[in-house]
């Protein structure tokens, strides 16, 4: 029922299902497919009380793999500072041609998480590091059907048929909130934005109501490049921003 794929020293375990199942029905989405390894940096920047604070760079790495059975895969590795110190590396696998997630995993300072995606279940492990030792908390959470990984939003959103007026909802996946998450997406108007880097750019300003930290998301028109991508979190008095530094091909 199930083929494996190594990708450098990780174990992706892959559905018989893999392949053209799409998440929502009828739902296409538009792809970036790298020739080779493509890196994307991004500048972060945390505002608090109206105060902005540079919080380092978000790197993103994404190859094209081959699964058994010839599906084609999405490998999306992204590095960021973790908020008390030290490094978090997320790793998200999905189908390359409709996106629906296939594994993730993410090490953390004090957590690693491991997840597979199954025909509509997702199980895995959370690993918990104490001054004690560490604890082990095995994960299977019922998702009802295919699912995005909430680690890629930004790519999801950029790779929608995305036009005036146009919304969605689509189903992410939250360990934290018990697994299926669906989220409203719509686009809330097309601008012309000047950014650091790139100058002035049409872009697509999209909105997507992850729950308690709603997102904002700039697509270039042109190009389909993610250029900005910021989260604001209410309860904290809080928001951060991801600011495409990498220049457009």
């Amino acid at each position: 029922m199930r083929g494996v794929v190594v990708v450098g020293t990780l174990l992706w375990i892959v559905p018989a299902t893999a392949g053209a199942q799409s998440v929502v029905p009828g739902l296409k989405v538009h792809t970036l497919r790298p020739s080779g390894p493509d890196t994307v940096v991004y500048q972060r920047t945390v505002t608090r009380a109206g105060r902005d604070t540079s919080a380092g760079m978000r790197t993103v790495v994404l190859r094209v793999t081959r699964a058994p059975g010839g599906t084609r895969l999405l490998e999306v590795e992204q590095r960021f500072p973790a908020a008390g110190g030290g490094e978090i590396v997320d790793t998200a696998v999905a189908d390359l041609q409709t996106l629906r997630a296939v594994a993730h995993r993410s090490h953390q300072p004090t957590k690693t998480m491991r997840f597979d995606f199954m025909e509509s279940d997702a199980v895995g492990s959370v690993v918990i590091r104490g001054a004690a030792g560490d604890s082990t908390e095995a994960v299977h959470q019922a998702l009802g059907g295919p699912i995005f990984d909430s680690n890629v939003i930004d790519l999801v959103v950029a790779a929608l048929p995305l036009r005036t007026g146009y919304t969605v909802e689509l189903p992410f996946f939250i360990y934290e909130r018990g697994g299926r998450v669906p989220m409203p997406v719509a686009v809330r108007e097309r601008a012309t934005v000047a950014f650091p880097v790139h100058g002035r750019r049409d872009v697509w300003i999209v909105t997507v109501g992850v729950p308690g930290a709603p997102a904002t998301v700039w697509v270039d028109r042109r190009t389909g490049a993610v250029l900005r991508i910021r989260y604001d979190i209410a309860a904290r008095n809080l928001s951060f921003t991801d600011e495409r530094v990498t220049r457009l091909g």
